[in-house]
């Protein structure tokens, strides 16, 4: 019988398939407790180790390890540890006249449990551990409690993973306030070349890289202006959450503090309108003359006037001559 190992019971798988082939080359119900006495999961305290030692040195006890039915059955009129088939794949399978309704599974049950005599009273039992036995392997069922404390703990663990990841992601600038997404720096180039380099020399774009910054036949938005659009938009809701009820005047109010007026929806229309037209009548570079201005023509230096153009004081010249012939 095999001792107890240094690793936990329920990360050990067992088998042995010379034990199997000593016990005749199968395992049944008469031979599956002593396959299992064989393993580490079995305790050598136990009320069978001692059945199966009395067994082998008084012939009076030789009858109880000869089936299952005799050797659970004095195991039944003992107190203490004890190990049971909990569940037999050939009992199930068969029906009350002996044949298997269906065919049988290949998976044993065994209980380790505690029985404890009560005078007058059926027998206290609590289970302790439950082993399966597949095949000729040996498993050994978790706890509920190991089973809870595993998925606590996983659940423990990743969320201290998620904590310690996030505890670096939160900046905070005056410009955007907390954001989980560094923002971008922005490349500004102060250095103004001297001469404007040659085209010569110039790459042309490659078709890949200019497809690659087109999607649907529009440019690639950069990554800042994709955060700085979602920030506003965030910011649009907020305001529309906190004045949703609230609007403003279509008419603006006009004027001084103390003496505000409120102006007329078409004042602003008018007053463009008239700007407008004022605008268009005027041709372009021509100086508008104002009614009632006396024109003044200015004599260029060095220039001979023109012989059919009037001179100032000529007329007044010819009146005086006139006179004088006249003797007036």
């Amino acid at each position: 019988m095999a001792g107890t190992q240094d690793a936990p019971l329920e990360e050990i798988l067992w088998r042995s398939p010379s034990h199997v082939q000593m016990m005749g080359g199968f395992l049944h119900s008469n031979n599956i407790l002593f396959y299992f006495a064989e393993s580490p999961f079995f305790d050598a305290t136990s009320n069978n180790a001692s059945l199966a030692i009395q067994a082998s040195y008084n012939e009076t006890f030789r009858h109880f390890v000869e089936t299952r039915e005799a050797f659970e059955g004095r195991l039944k009129t003992m107190q203490g540890l004890e190990f049971v088939v909990s569940y037999d794949p050939l009992q199930a399978a068969a029906q009350p006249n002996g044949q298997f309704a269906h065919e049988p599974s290949n998976i044993w049950v065994i209980h380790k449990q505690t029985r404890r005599k009560r005078a007058g009273l059926e027998d206290e039992v609590e289970v302790q551990s439950t082993f399966f036995v597949v095949g000729d392997c040996i498993y050994m069922a978790p706890s509920v409690a190991s089973v809870v404390g595993n998925r606590i703990l996983s659940a423990v663990t990743s969320l201290t993973n998620l904590m310690k990841t996030a505890s670096s992601l939160p900046n905070f600038t005056p410009a955007h306030g907390h954001t989980y997404m560094p923002p971008l720096p922005k490349t500004t180039d102060t250095a103004q070349p001297s001469a404007q380099p040659s085209k010569e020399n110039t790459p042309m774009p490659d078709a890949d890289s200019t497809k690659a910054s087109l999607v649907g036949g529009a440019p690639v938005a950069d990554a800042g202006s994709v955060f700085q659009d979602t920030r506003t938009l965030a910011e649009s809701f907020g305001l529309l959450t906190q004045y949703g009820d609230e609007f403003m005047d279509e008419n603006p109010l006009v004027g001084e503090p103390g003496s505000f007026i409120m102006s007329r929806t078409n004042d602003a229309d008018r007053g463009t309108s008239a700007k407008q037209q004022a605008v268009g009548t005027a041709r372009p570079g021509s100086v508008p003359v104002r009614a009632g201005t006396p024109q003044v023509k200015v004599d260029t230096p060095g220039k001979t006037p023109d012989k059919g153009a009037a001179t100032p004081g000529a007329d007044e010249n010819k009146l005086r001559k006139k006179k004088g012939k006249s003797g007036v």
